[in-house]
């Protein structure tokens, strides 16, 4: 019995796409372009592109339109003429007037000009991820019925800009001028597309890229497209040497017309050659459409065959091509337009939805940084103390540092060994390096070693223990409450002890604050893992490390 995936549909140019799209959306057919050439003309791509053409270039307004009413950043015509109406600018190096920064338009022209401040030290490959992160493409793709498709063309277009740059080392611009081309129908670089067979789809590609394929079954598209007609600049190179040049109709060189029907002649073969090319690539069943106006003139592909006796050849059948009720999948029926106040209520509640954050980091659950105050004389004033934590850190724990040697120590404590410190040098060096903080690698090894040395690492080195566990929960309001833990152990009485690293310097009298201030993203911890099924044998402990030793504090659950 055939199956979608044995089914071949085979364009003669991209023009056509557009319309089988509509066609295999309305009949519930799933399907999937494999080749470049239709993948560069698919909507997500021309999407991804336009706003990459505003980032690289602020003066194009209709790049930037195009980009705004895509839904990458998802402003309607209504959005576009009130940014209109309070006088904005279709440029994203334009001020945007402050009561304007709210508005749809002005906040994605604010992103469009960071993402243009950072370009110039991007690739393009690196622009084009950073739209399909931040615009969240790939989640909005997993809504629509070729979820699956529109992610391969995302990551095909990502890829192969990544592969230009590693050939070309060009900027954005001739990366785009690049990408361009690719899309034109008389591309001819590396149009074949890896195909996924793990999914029954019908698979749609140009003839050029069917080249040396068979398919058990082929349809034939576009049969009733008219060649297209010569125009522009045009150049021929007659047999006896020289050439012919025509600029238009009117201007052109004296020999052009009498060479003209030759070349005319030969793109009449080409086209009878491309047609044998997609005829012959059907093993079993081949299926074109012979319908053409009476009277034609004009030599299209279902003129050609039937020309040529293509409906009375043997073993040739009369295909019945209406829609029948049955054929069509139960959601792909038209429904009737809702009214406009159920129209209204649905936006204002995908609205409402969309202001909750998807997903909520378990660290970003700290509380106010508390202030840690020191007095000399318990009769000074607390206004005039001065906080320890701010003016007499090391210069380690100050700024940037601070942050990159915590990310280093974290890196070197999810890989060494917890129980010997095997391999320690070569990950702190590897660590320091990756976060540029190569000054401080005594640093990050001295605060490691305090965590080998802890009573409460060694107990869990000697259990069974896992590091770096990821950890989610469902919250309420339908966000997701997730994070990373730094070591979870099991202690013998079955419960589960969880472990956070912390690289704060701070003296013993403020660790009680700390605590203080960690308390939620604990307590997180510990409620995702009991929605695990882990439940109520939980407890959790903080590891403050500092060079001179670590100090381990209980957490109270609240």
């Amino acid at each position: 019995p055939a199956r979608l995936g044995d089914i071949a549909v085979l364009v003669p140019s991209r023009i056509s796409l557009p319309f089988l799209e509509d066609a295999f959306d309305r009949g519930g057919v799933a399907y999937r372009a494999e080749a470049s050439s239709l993948v560069y003309q698919a909507a997500e791509v021309r999407d991804l592109l336009a706003a990459a053409r505003a980032v690289a270039d602020p003066s194009d307004a209709l790049a930037l339109v195009t980009a705004l009413r895509s839904p990458l950043f998802g402003c309607g015509d209504d959005d576009l003429w009130t940014w209109k109406r309070a006088r904005g600018a279709f440029n994203i190096l334009a001020p945007v007037a402050d009561e304007l920064a709210t508005h749809p338009v002005g906040a994605a022209v604010a992103y469009m000009r960071r993402l243009h401040n950072r370009s110039r030290w991007m690739t393009p490959s690196e622009v084009l991820g950073t739209l399909v992160a931040d615009r969240r493409m790939l989640e909005v793709a997993a809504t629509g019925p070729r979820a699956r498709d529109a992610w391969r063309r995302l990551r095909f277009v990502v890829d192969q800009a990544r592969a230009w740059s590693e050939v070309e080392h060009g900027g954005l611009r001739a990366y785009l001028a690049w990408a361009q081309r690719q899309g034109e129908e008389t591309s001819r670089v590396a149009e074949a597309v890896l195909p996924e067979t793990d999914t029954d789809a019908v698979r749609v590609m140009t003839v050029h890229a069917a080249k040396g394929l068979e398919f058990p079954i082929v349809i034939l598209s576009g049969m009733s497209s008219a060649p297209r007609n010569a125009s522009g600049v045009r150049v021929l190179w007659p047999p006896g040497g020289g050439y012919e040049v025509a600029l238009s109709k009117s201007v052109q060189t004296g020999d052009f017309a009498a060479e003209a029907p030759v070349d005319e002649q030969m793109d009449s073969c080409e086209r009878r050659r491309l047609l044998y090319v997609a005829t012959t690539r059907a093993r079993d069943h081949l299926v074109v459409s012979l319908h053409r106006a009476a009277g034609l003139r004009t030599e299209t592909n279902a003129k050609l065959l039937a020309d040529v006796g293509a409906g009375d050849a043997a073993g040739a059948v009369a295909f019945d091509g209406a829609l029948r009720e049955s054929d069509v999948a139960d959601g792909a029926r038209a429904l009737a337009p809702p009214s406009f106040d159920e129209w209204l209520a649905q936006l204002e509640s995908v609205r409402a939805s969309t202001r909750v954050p998807s997903a909520v980091s378990a660290s970003g659950l700290e509380g106010t940084e508390p202030v840690v105050v020191f007095q000399a004389d318990p009769d000074e004033s607390a206004g005039l103390a001065k906080g320890a934590r701010d003016v007499e850190l090391p210069p380690w724990s100050k700024g940037r540092y601070g942050t990159a040697v915590g990310r280093a120590v974290h890196g070197v404590l999810q890989i060494v060994d917890l129980a010997t410190g095997d391999g320690l040098s070569d990950a702190v060096a590897a660590q320091c390096v990756a976060e540029g903080v190569v000054p401080y690698t005594d640093v990050v090894t001295s605060l490691v070693r305090s965590a080998l040395d802890s009573d409460l690492v060694q107990r869990a080195a000697s259990r069974p223990h896992w590091r770096e566990s990821y950890v989610g929960t469902l919250e309420s309001d339908g966000s997701v409450l997730e994070g990373f833990v730094d070591l979870i152990y099991r202690e013998d009485d079955g419960s589960l002890i969880i472990v956070d690293y912390k690289t704060d310097v701070v003296p013993s009298e403020a660790i009680p604050a700390r605590v203080a201030h960690y308390r939620p993203q604990l307590d997180a911890y510990t409620r995702t893992l009991s929605a695990a099924g882990a439940g109520d044998q939980l407890s959790a402990q903080l590891l403050f490390l500092h060079p001179e030793g670590a100090t381990a504090t209980t957490v109270e659950r609240d």
